[in-house]
């Protein structure tokens, strides 16, 4: 199982914590991208897709999110793209396996709580460049509806 949970920290930055039965990672996000909607996006996108991939911008370097689906079993990696030496090969940092329905629903929870704790105004203040991603937010909504029916009816 992967524990998610993503947190507005500062002026542009918020904090996602991943954690498994082995590791936590904390993984920063800037004002740099759209880092909640592109994540959204990613795990929207894994409803009807094998894989989706993300990239949270940072001071320097990149944080590439990506994710890979077998039927309903996730795997959830996140590698740290610092500037590298030529010839280096890039780290995995951490590697988390889920069903993509709970984890969907994590992420879910915690927009939920984005929403509840700053509003769409406070979230628009407090994160500057981008509103919260309410359309992607609705669409995952959709999403987890859908497959929560569609396993309900596979099991009848």
């Amino acid at each position: 199982m992967v524990s998610f949970r993503y947190q507005l920290t500062g002026s542009g930055w918020a904090l996602a914590t991943l954690a498994n039965e082995q590791s936590e990672m904390k993984i920063p996000a800037s004002y740099l991208c759209d880092a909640l909607r592109d994540f959204v996006d990613a795990v929207q996108s894994l409803f009807i897709a094998d894989g989706a991939q993300c990239v949270w911008e940072q001071e320097p370097g990149l944080v590439t999110w990506e994710f890979r689906r077998d039927g309903s079993e996730l795997v959830v990696k996140v590698y740290w793209d610092e500037p590298k030496r030529q010839g280096e090969s890039q780290a995995e940092s951490f590697v988390g396996n889920d069903d993509l329905l709970r984890f969907s629903r994590q992420v879910d929870t915690e927009l939920d709580g984005l929403l509840a704790t700053w509003g769409e105004d406070g979230y628009l203040k407090k994160w500057h460049l981008h509103p919260f991603p309410r359309e992607a937010h609705n669409k995952l909504k959709h999403c987890i509806k859908m497959e929560s029916e569609r396993r309900t009816k596979q099991r009848q």
